[in-house]
């Protein structure tokens, strides 16, 4: 590929943050109570233990992977100094490899979507701490992108059941005023998808058992919020 998948994403969506947080900066009017809440994010997974397998082909994934994911929440219970949310959230991305295939370098390419819980407490309600559970879905496969269209060749793939823990600031979304604004997050999720071991028949990049994939998956999330 002539370009990472980390700048194809990130630039694009970090400049629509970017401007997006600035329309928002208008002159404020009234506190906003919580009656939802939403975010688009850029989301950013480390992995160590995709790091850490040993493909046969030789190479390794690339530290830090890119993606976008998106939230929405709603109010279910309130108390005195806090406020307990619940909704779905999920996220699509993808971490490249210097892992040689037969005609382009391996790519991890990752699924999450769930439900979760978010607590949100503070003055503003602006800090929360976050809990979900989901379906995650990964393959790890050859693509090369061209003008006749896209061609993959797929060595492994795998989906399980796993959760995650977390907390989110929003730091534009909760003050006087402010209805949405940037918001950073940092998730840890739990899931196990067993040996990586290649499923094509004829180039095994992957070989017959590469080492284990599982969590724990670090997710930084740099998102623009609103309310």
């Amino acid at each position: 590929m002539t370009r990472s998948i980390a700048a194809r994403i990130c630039v694009p969506l970090v400049l629509v943050l970017l401007a997006m947080t600035a329309a928002a900066q208008g002159p404020p009017d009234s506190p906003v109570p919580v009656a939802s809440r939403w975010d688009i994010s850029l989301e950013l997974p480390t992995w160590p233990s995709l790091q850490d397998l040993q493909p046969a082909a030789g190479g390794a994934f690339d530290p830090v992977g890119a993606g976008i994911g998106a939230a929405w929440h709603f109010p279910v219970r309130q108390f005195a100094d806090s406020e307990l949310l619940f909704g779905i959230d999920g996220f699509i991305a993808a971490t490249e490899s210097n892992i040689r295939g037969s005609y382009e370098d391996l790519l991890a390419r990752h699924l999450y979507l769930g439900g979760s819980l978010k607590w949100l407490f503070g003055e503003a309600r602006n800090l929360s701490l976050d809990a979900g559970l989901g379906y995650h879905e990964i393959d790890m496969a050859q693509v090369r992108y061209s003008y006749w269209g896209t061609y993959e060749a797929e060595h492994w793939s795998s989906s399980r059941a796993g959760g995650y823990l977390g907390m989110t600031w929003d730091a534009g979304a909760g003050r006087p005023g402010r209805r949405s604004g940037l918001s950073l997050g940092w998730r840890v999720h739990f899931v196990d998808f067993g040996r990586v071991s290649d499923e094509d028949a004829f180039f095994r990049a992957l070989g017959s058992d590469a080492g284990r994939l599982e969590g724990p998956l670090y997710v930084l999330r740099i998102a623009y919020s609103g309310r």
